[in-house]
């Protein structure tokens, strides 16, 4: 049996700055924002907690005898990266890139033009970048100096046909091999992750997850797909659950 958990990074300077009117808050936000030291403290907790003691005592869904993770992706957004670190620092796995679990839209700056709102794509840090501030990170061989998104804003159309494809992938590499896969991503590509995964089909939806929270989704060998728990935090203080 596969174990997937999902990780949503820590909190971040975008986080805290969306309280306000979405138009306001569209035009100052950063387009690849760092961790707030709410967000580094979280991930820290985070990773003592998918680092506790493993024991493979059977089936054990609510992870009472630890996790034991084999696999840790995370997607190039700096604050999955710097939260995908920490636990990849913690629990003595090695953290692989996989830039298609990025946040919807992917690496946007928004603009007014004749008093219109404008996405306009940004390139990303690239290669060097990456292996000059998080050497640990297992870059993809294909990624270059030009920065890893270089393109248009994602269209929210691309959402679901990019989750689809994330779960392929997950269950070519995975499904059979009893892996435990955590994959350190987003509020937003997790809500069409998890779409895809159950054959959502509601026109209006969204799953919760808090900073750092952990959501568990096992697949058996055959197919069948269960939702152990979501936006797991009882490991979290009261007031780092944001």
């Amino acid at each position: 049996m596969l174990e997937l958990y999902f990780i949503r990074h820590g909190q971040s300077t975008n986080n805290v700055l969306y309280e306000g009117d979405h138009e306001d808050y569209m035009m100052e936000r950063d387009t690849d924002p760092d961790l707030t030291q709410k967000g580094r403290e979280q991930a820290r907790l985070v990773a003592a907690h998918l680092a506790s003691s493993y024991m493979n005592n059977g089936y054990d869904p609510q992870n009472r005898n630890g996790f034991g993770l084999t696999h840790l992706y995370c997607s190039l957004m700096i604050r999955a990266v710097k939260t995908g670190i920490v636990i990849s620092k913690t629990t003595r796995i090695p953290l692989m890139a996989w830039p298609e679990v990025h946040e919807t839209g992917g690496i946007f700056e928004m603009k007014r033009n004749d008093g219109q709102m404008i996405a306009l794509g940004k390139p990303g840090p690239g290669r060097s970048y990456f292996e000059n501030n998080f050497p640990e990170l297992v870059l993809p061989e294909e990624m270059s100096e030009n920065g890893w998104w270089g393109r248009d804003k994602e269209t929210r159309e691309n959402y679901d046909n990019r989750a689809q494809a994330i779960v392929k992938r997950i269950k070519t590499d995975h499904l059979g091999r009893d892996h435990r896969v955590g994959i350190v991503t987003h509020g937003g590509i997790f809500t069409h992750i998890l779409k895809a995964l159950f054959d959502v089909r509601a026109d209006q939806y969204w799953f919760l997850m808090n900073n750092c929270g952990i959501t568990r989704v096992d697949i058996e060998d055959d197919g069948h797909v269960l939702l152990a728990y979501m936006n797991k935090t009882d490991f979290l203080p009261g007031h780092l659950v944001t």
